[in-house]
């Protein structure tokens, strides 16, 4: 991808975009912001521009606000347009790459760059409500605390899920687990003096394993849910990470680099239990809910002999009793390993009423 220059302009790679504003070079930036943003960037247009945009509205001065831009060797327009948007912007750094293939690369490049008090780590077809980012890290500053889990908005294909409700001073690790997702306030040196940093490569769950680790290094949680903060997007185009096809081996690897994580950093033997039932639950014994019948033979078994391996090594009676009743009847049918079993116990459960199961004889 060629970058503009005097002979080529960005209307003459068909790209319609907003009239940025422009900073003056003398107004110069602190030695340390309030807040970076860590961005990678791989063919996110026509999103990206929006995500552009809304840095201009976070209530932050430009000496208040870093933005740390990294383009993943884009093939798009992308690169065009965040050299245009950080042309005369003191408080903008766009690095281009060669591209690593996945997302963590890049943020723990971007973690180099950083110098804000907090860190932001934002994907590029994602954009922030106005203001997010001071309410943020004034609520942050305000509860010192060390991570700010905010509001989200899940839109486009994105699933719902659950969200936050409640802002709370304190959030506990058992809340705090069921969100693996980036787009957290961290503070830096929570990050930089525990050396977290990101898996390289293709690895799945890159975020739940960076923070996973975050949480347990802390007891200072809060969430500001007042008002949704962050939008994130689900792309038609299939381009979100976490829509492509995972390989079984290598998901279970980053669930049990999870556990181990867990296993580690908890001192605290209830606590540990109660946060690996979570875990597990999430990123393994629901899948056995329904979604689990709707894969071919070949990835039925894939995923039973994973799941089955990683339960055996890691499961124990403090943990299975974590566990709801549906997911200790689950967990029992997949230590056996039978399929039939399996796809019988989801074709059952489905025509009960909803909430009722019954203890399942093995």
């Amino acid at each position: 991808m060629c970058r503009p220059t005097s002979a080529t302009t960005l209307a003459d790679m068909g790209l319609n975009l907003p009239a940025w504003p422009r900073f003056p070079a003398s107004l110069g930036v602190r030695r340390r912001p309030r807040v970076s943003v860590v961005v990678p960037v791989f063919n996110a247009m026509p999103y990206l521009t929006e995500l552009l945009s809304s840095l201009d509205d976070q209530g932050l001065s430009p000496a208040q606000l870093q933005v740390i831009l990294v383009d993943d060797g884009s093939t798009d327009g992308s690169p065009a347009v965040l050299d245009d948007f950080g042309r005369d912007r003191p408080n903008v750094i766009v690095l281009h790459q060669v591209n690593s293939g996945w997302p963590g690369q890049p943020r723990n490049k971007g973690l180099e760059h950083a110098t804000g008090r907090w860190v932001f780590f934002a994907d590029a077809d994602d954009y922030f409500a106005s203001g997010a980012l001071a309410d943020l890290a004034d609520y942050g500053d305000r509860q010192r605390t060390q991570i700010v889990l905010p509001r989200v908005n899940r839109f486009g294909n994105r699933s719902a899920g659950r969200r936050l409700v409640k802002t709370k001073d304190r959030v506990s690790k058992e809340v705090a687990f069921r969100s693996f997702t980036p787009h957290k306030l961290v503070r830096r040196d929570l990050i930089m003096k525990n050396g977290v940093r990101f898996p390289e490569g293709k690895v799945r769950l890159e975020d739940g394993i960076f923070f996973s680790r975050c949480f347990l290094l802390t007891d200072r949680i809060s969430a500001l849910a007042d008002r949704e903060y962050y939008m994130m997007r689900g792309r038609t185009d299939g381009g979100n990470i976490s829509r492509q096809p995972k390989d079984p081996a290598g998901y279970v690897s980053s669930v049990e680099r999870i556990v181990q994580t867990t296993n580690e950093l908890c001192d605290d033997p209830g606590l540990r239990s109660r946060l690996i039932a979570i875990v597990l639950h999430r990123k393994c014994l629901k899948l056995y809910a329904g979604g689990f019948a709707r894969l071919s033979d070949d990835l039925q078994q894939r995923w039973l002999t994973e799941h089955r391996q990683l339960l055996t090594r890691y499961m124990t009676a403090e943990i299975r009793a974590e566990l709801a009743p549906i997911d200790q009847d689950r967990l029992a049918l997949v230590l056996t390993g039978d399929r039939s079993r399996i796809l019988a116990h989801i074709r059952d459960n489905r025509v009960r009423p909803a909430g009722r199961t019954t203890a399942l004889e093995l």
